[in-house]
C-alpha cells in the first residue's frame, strides 16, 4: 500500500508544473481575448498580418518647433503577403503654414517589408521577433527650389534594416504589451542642383549624401479595460554627418559636412478601441533640445483599421 501512495504522490508532483503552466496559459489566453490594441505612437509591431488581410493607420500631426507649425499626415498601409510576411507603404504629406508657402506638399514615401521569425502565443510565451527591410523613396522635392518655397524631401534613396520585438506581460488579469525597435537607415549619394534643402545656392551643381540614421524605440501599452489602453514610447535618434560637395556657379569646389546630432523624446498616448478591428490613438511626441537638434512638440492622432 505504501508504494502505491508513494507512486501516486510522485505522479502528482511531476504533473504539477504542467498544470501550473496550463493555468498560466489559460490566464494569458483570457487576458488577450479581453484586450484590444491600437499600438503606441512610435514603436512598430513585431507581428505580421494574416495572408490576404489589409491594415490601414493614417496619422495626422502638427510638429511645433521654435514657434513654427508644420502640420502633416503619414501612416501605414499594409498587406499580408503570407502569414509571416507583410508588405506596405508609408506616405508622407505636409501643409505649408507660412503666407508665402501655403501649399500641400508630398514628402518622401517609404516601402515597407517585415518578415516574422517568431510568434508569441499563450502556450509558448517567447517574444515575437521580425526582421524589417524598408526603402525610402525620394518622392519629395529637395532641390530646384524657388526663393519662396521649402523642400520636403531628401532626394536620396535610403535602404533601412532593423529588428522589431514584442512581448506580453501579465499583471493580475490585465496585460502589459512591450515593444523594442532598432532601425538603421543608410542614404545613398545623389545629385543636387540649385537651391536645396541642404542650404545650397541657386547656381549650385554637385552631390549630397544625407547622414546615416539610427533609431532606438521602446514602447509599452497597459490594457486598463477591454477598450481603453495607456501607451508610452521613448525614442532615441542618432544622425551621422551629411556631406555636400560641388561648385556654386563657376566658383571653386565646395565641400561641407554637417555635425553629428542626436536627441531623445517620449510620447505618452491614450488608445480607445471600439472593436477588435478598429481603434484610435491620441498623444503627443515631446522632444527636448538635443545635440545640434532643436526641441519640438508634436500632437498626433491616428485611426487604425484591420480589414
Amino acid at each position: 500500500m505504501k508504494w502505491i501512495v508513494t507512486a501516486a504522490l510522485a505522479v502528482f508532483a511531476s504533473s504539477t508544473p504542467a498544470l501550473a503552466a496550463d493555468a498560466t496559459a489559460d490566464r494569458y489566453r483570457a487576458a488577450m481575448k479581453d484586450s484590444r490594441w491600437t499600438g503606441p505612437l512610435l514603436a512598430s509591431n513585431a507581428e505580421t498580418l494574416p495572408k490576404g488581410h489589409l491594415y490601414t493607420e493614417p496619422y495626422f500631426f502638427d510638429s511645433i518647433s521654435g514657434g513654427n507649425h508644420n502640420p502633416g499626415t503619414s501612416g501605414f498601409y499594409q498587406y499580408g503577403l503570407t502569414d509571416n510576411w507583410t508588405v506596405g507603404v508609408q506616405p508622407f504629406f505636409s501643409w505649408g503654414t507660412q503666407a508665402h508657402n501655403r501649399e500641400f506638399a508630398m514628402g518622401d514615401f517609404k516601402l515597407l517589408s517585415q518578415v516574422r521569425l517568431n510568434h508569441f502565443t499563450p502556450d509558448r510565451r517567447v517574444p515575437s521577433i521580425a526582421v524589417v527591410t524598408n526603402l525610402v523613396l525620394p518622392t519629395g522635392k529637395d532641390d530646384h527650389l524657388s526663393v519662396s518655397k521649402e523642400g520636403h524631401g531628401s532626394g536620396s534613396f535610403a535602404p533601412e534594416i532593423g529588428i522589431n520585438v514584442q512581448q506580453y506581460f501579465l499583471f493580475g488579469n490585465r496585460l502589459l504589451r512591450g515593444r523594442i525597435n532598432v532601425l538603421h537607415r543608410f542614404p545613398l549619394s545623389h545629385d543636387v542642383s540649385g537651391r536645396s534643402v541642404y542650404g545650397t545656392g541657386p547656381d549650385f551643381r554637385g552631390h549630397a549624401r544625407p547622414g546615416d540614421k539610427t533609431s532606438l524605440i521602446a514602447g509599452a501599452e497597459y490594457s486598463l479595460t477591454r477598450e481603453w489602453v495607456l501607451a508610452l514610447d521613448v525614442e532615441a535618434d542618432f544622425w551621422g554627418r551629411t556631406s555636400v560637395s560641388g561648385r556654386d556657379g563657376d566658383g571653386p569646389l565646395v565641400t561641407e559636412r554637417s555635425p553629428r546630432s542626436w536627441n531623445v523624446g517620449f510620447a505618452p498616448a491614450v488608445e480607445y478601441n471600439w472593436s477588435d478591428r478598429a481603434g484610435l490613438i491620441a498623444g503627443v511626441w515631446i522632444v527636448p533640445k538635443g545635440h545640434n537638434m532643436a526641441s519640438s512638440v508634436t500632437p498626433a492622432i491616428a485611426i487604425q483599421r484591420f480589414w
